[in-house]
């Protein structure tokens, strides 16, 4: 004889939030104040209090981080005196599980072997703990007695045969645009996959514009000259009123697909995406090498591609997605053996202009 029974198990989907690392940021410079504590900071920190009165390098990038992003901004900062191991301070930042995915040097860097430094230990950091992060440097900008050719021929030699496809290097020309950049981009009126060279998101507000030892103001003929160099600069446009920034350059090889931060970014965003559904999908049955275990591999792990693809609606206009939609072929699945699979993804970014042609003709036919 059978009895009845009824069981009711609530399943696993994995189909939860988790946690966004994007526009999170760690600071890490110079102040007087609370060294090597890692202290979280947002829109309504009060700087003064956490790093002291006096001014100080760190103290000088955040304000700028606070003034060029939004109510939103959010992130860390280490303060730490002049003789300090940086590298020690981001370990220990890894250590206490601060993720984010811009690290900030507000100390200039002196030195290529500097720079290829940070890069070294940006894939130490994603070989170890799978963070994908970034590093936006600050290097130097006017010295005593400099004219602006001499600065373009100082800097020349830090990003000269430089490969580093997570490592920007910005110029303190006004002094405080590392922090200003860094707060552009995390603003939250723009998406990730917009440059911060996008002019409607705003003017920079920056100290005041700098000059040289001959009195001479910054220009585009400097900044141009230091873009071309692979530095990350403001800019400027006659006639129309602000300062603005051009491409965030990173020092990606030549013909690489991270020379623009704008598509690092997406692709760390995807990936961050798709490696937490992976890990839920360890000895998952369902994704096996049918037809349908397949099927559902493909359309469990390009669902990151799917929601960073969703588009805006604002009246008549459509505000793009961070990514083209996923298409077929965007995703395939290689089964290796019996238990190693391979999975292949494409992310699309959309095409937007830095350089404008404008034809005009006259008409003169077409009078009555």
């Amino acid at each position: 004889m059978a009895q009845g029974k009824v069981s009711v198990a609530a399943h696993q989907t994995g189909s939860g939030a988790t946690k966004q690392v994007e526009r999170s940021v760690l600071f890490i410079g110079q102040a007087p104040d609370n060294n090597s504590k890692i202290l979280p900071i947002n829109a309504q920190s009060d700087f003064d209090v956490e790093f002291g009165a006096a001014d100080s390098p760190l103290k000088t990038q955040v304000k700028a981080w606070q003034r060029n992003g939004d109510d939103l901004v959010s992130g860390y900062a280490i303060s730490h005196a002049p003789a300090a191991d940086v590298m020690a301070l981001i370990d220990q930042a890894m250590d206490q599980d601060v993720s984010p995915e811009i690290i900030v040097i507000c100390t200039p860097v002196t030195g290529k072997a500097d720079i290829e430094s940070y890069q070294a230990k940006a894939l130490e950091i994603l070989s170890s703990l799978a963070r994908r992060v970034r590093f936006l440097l600050a290097t130097p900008g006017l010295t005593e007695g400099q004219n602006w050719s001499d600065l373009v021929t100082a800097l020349q030699p830090l990003t000269d045969g430089v490969v580093g496809d997570r490592v920007a290097a910005v110029p303190l020309l006004f002094g405080d645009e590392l922090g200003a950049v860094t707060g552009r981009l995390c603003k939250r009126s723009v998406t990730i996959a917009d440059s911060p060279m996008r002019v409607l998101t705003g003017a920079m507000s920056l100290m005041p514009l700098p000059t040289d030892a001959a009195g001479n103001p910054l220009t585009n003929s400097t900044t141009a000259a230091l873009d071309a160099l692979r530095f990350s600069c403001t800019q400027f446009y006659p006639d129309f009123d602000g300062v603005y920034f051009g491409d965030v350059n990173m020092l990606d090889a030549e013909g690489g697909d991270y020379q623009e931060i704008e598509n690092g970014r997406i692709v760390d965003m995807a990936a961050r995406a798709v490696r937490i559904i992976a890990i839920q999908n360890i000895k998952n049955r369902r994704l096996n090498n049918s037809t349908t275990g397949t099927e559902y591999g493909k359309r469990e792990m390009s669902r990151p591609l799917r929601i960073m693809a969703r588009s805006v609606n604002i009246g008549a206009d459509k505000f793009p997605g961070l990514i083209e939609p996923p298409k077929d072929d965007s995703i395939s699945i290689t089964w290796l053996d019996s238990k190693t699979v391979q999975i292949m993804m494409k992310v699309t970014p959309y095409d937007s202009p830095n350089t404008i042609i404008v034809g005009i003709m006259l008409n003169a036919q077409g009078k009555e």
